[in-house]
């Protein structure tokens, strides 16, 4: 009997390995997502400052020569170079947001797994666009690392360093979507991967938050 009650005081005081395990779970899933918040937040910290920087050096350039006849010589080039960044940066923060333009009256009117087949041919098509750019790009970078741009003064592998970033990033945020999609993780509202031309802005926010707050609201209820 003594040995008995032990056995359930010491069960009763220790957690229940599953409760363990949620529990690091859910430890996980919050470090995740704060370095996903990170993540975006510093590319787009990227883009404004390129914005920024863009403004300051073409307006400066401007009134220079009106004023005094005289320039930035790296102004152009730097401009250029920032602008090629800001592009492939903010290209992968609107993938991230899913808000590329895209034609999908059709694809949103077919039945649910006529849609996941679309998403999974489409996903495998932008995985390997993407390679071919990363490759691209990387052999570019390579080449053109030791050859120095006049207009910047700095080697051309940083304009192609642009595009070996977005594919890397890019690609692998394409790949991880389609893990989750094959092993059944996807929501519904998540096989929509642009934002439609035909429909409004205000509709699709509410729709979003829509299918959200129920989400949220069937995880409450699990508990």
């Amino acid at each position: 009997m003594i040995v008995e009650e032990w056995r359930r005081a010491l069960c009763a005081a220790l957690p229940m390995p599953s409760m363990m395990l949620a529990s690091l779970r859910n430890k996980g899933w919050s470090v995740m997502q704060a370095l996903k918040s990170l993540y975006l937040r510093l590319l787009e910290w990227v883009v404004i400052f390129s914005i920024l920087a863009i403004l300051v050096l073409i307006s400066t350039n401007v009134f220079l020569r009106y004023v005094f006849n005289s320039g930035i010589f790296l102004s152009e080039g730097v401009a250029g170079l920032l602008f090629a960044w800001m592009t492939f940066v903010g290209a992968i923060l609107v993938l991230y947001d899913r808000e590329h333009i895209g034609v999908d009256m059709l694809v949103r009117r077919l039945p649910l797994q006529l849609r996941r087949l679309c998403f999974v041919i489409t996903h495998v098509i932008m995985i390997y666009s993407t390679w071919l750019l990363l490759k691209g790009s990387w052999t570019q970078a390579i080449i053109n690392l030791h050859v120095i741009s006049p207009a910047t003064q700095l080697p051309i592998a940083a304009l192609y360093a642009a595009g070996v970033v977005f594919a890397g990033a890019s690609g692998l945020f394409l790949l991880s979507q389609l893990v989750l999609m094959l092993v059944g993780k996807l929501q519904e509202h998540d096989l929509v991967v642009s934002a439609g031309e035909d429909e409004s802005e205000a509709g699709r926010i509410a729709n979003e938050l829509e299918q959200q707050v129920r989400l949220d609201v069937a995880k409450v209820a699990a508990k």
